[in-house]
């Protein structure tokens, strides 16, 4: 197996750029598949180590190319929720085809969608996945999918789960936007439950977790779930944003899927997003007891810690 490059596919979503910053922190060699060259080289400044090809995921002649001389594919694209039902799988299967013709490793980074309402907590990766939600049903079909390569075509792969992401790079439109606020002392709106204990994951621990499983022969044909450092509620995380923005901004979270469902009638993407709304109403808590022994460590950055960084990127990516 050539070991000489990382593709990664997906390269400026949050998880993509995080797999990247690990992968070049550990000397390795990155080839990043985007879309947009202009965007990844302002993702990627600095890391001089990081070559960008740039083309079409769903395009199989376009992965061909980018996969040569590459031992790994991370796969970190994602399409809008709006598209999930057309798009997911079709992409998936592109990046899969051209891992497979390449003899390499194929590593997915999953999240709690497959398990739907937690049957107990902590979610070990034992837990049956009961997905109740559409795109709870098509994450499972795209797991499914990925070991079927494996029983049946001889694909190696790694799977590792995580709860929601926070931090550099984390950008949808909402999450970064919370930032922003806050160093404009500007109202905090959130969605769920106020007092709930939940999980927010620094999306650099994620990278690290998801590059430290890929690297290793331990997570060949491997799933792990991997938690946050430490359970917080939606309040408590606007409370720290809010003191460390430095504005003392309030906060508004809402908490009703009744007038979500109302504005989904005017808007797909709310109407999309009101399915999912129960992580964050109720507790899913993943269980890393196997990445922990298997890899000998778990995340380990605090809330307070990661909301910091998080404002030292917003301060220099956005100029502010």
């Amino acid at each position: 197996m050539n070991e000489s490059k990382y593709l990664v596919v997906g390269a400026t979503g949050g998880i993509g750029r995080a797999a990247i910053k690990e992968l070049v922190e550990n000397g390795r060699q990155v080839r990043a598949f985007v879309r947009n060259r202009q965007k990844a080289e302002k993702y990627f400044l600095g890391m001089n180590s990081v070559e960008i090809f740039e083309g079409d995921a769903i395009k199989p002649n376009d992965l061909s190319e980018a996969i040569k001389g590459c031992s790994t594919l991370f796969y970190c694209a994602n399409v809008l929720y709006t598209e999930w039902i057309g798009k997911a799988q079709p992409l998936l299967k592109v990046s899969l085809d051209a891992a497979l013709s390449a003899k390499a490793r194929f590593v997915f980074p999953g999240n709690v969608y497959i398990y739907g309402h937690a049957q107990y907590n902590p979610v070990d990766e034992k837990h049956p996945h009961a997905a109740h939600t559409v795109k709870g049903k098509i994450r499972i079909e795209m797991e499914e999918t990925i070991k079927k390569y494996s029983s049946e075509k001889g694909l190696q792969f790694t799977i590792v789960r995580f709860p929601d992401f926070y931090g550099p790079f984390v950008v949808n439109g909402f999450s970064e936007k919370v930032y922003l606020n806050a160093l404009e002392g500007k109202s905090l709106q959130w969605i769920g439950a106020k007092n709930v204990p939940l999980e927010y994951i620094f999306i650099e621990d994620a990278g690290k977790c998801l590059v430290t499983a890929a690297l290793s022969e331990k997570g060949i044909n491997e799933e792990f779930n991997v938690p946050a450092f430490a359970l917080i509620t939606n309040k408590d995380y606007l409370g720290l944003i809010s003191k460390l923005g430095g504005k003392n901004s309030k906060s508004q979270i809402l908490n009703s899927n009744l007038i979500f469902s109302f504005i989904g009638l005017f808007n797909n993407l709310i109407k999309e997003v009101v399915e999912m709304l129960y992580l964050k109403q109720e507790k899913l808590i993943l269980d890393g007891t196997k990445f922990k022994n298997t890899f000998g460590f778990l995340p380990n950055t605090s809330c307070g810690d990661g909301i910091q960084k998080t404002f030292d990127w917003v301060k220099s990516y956005y100029k502010h």
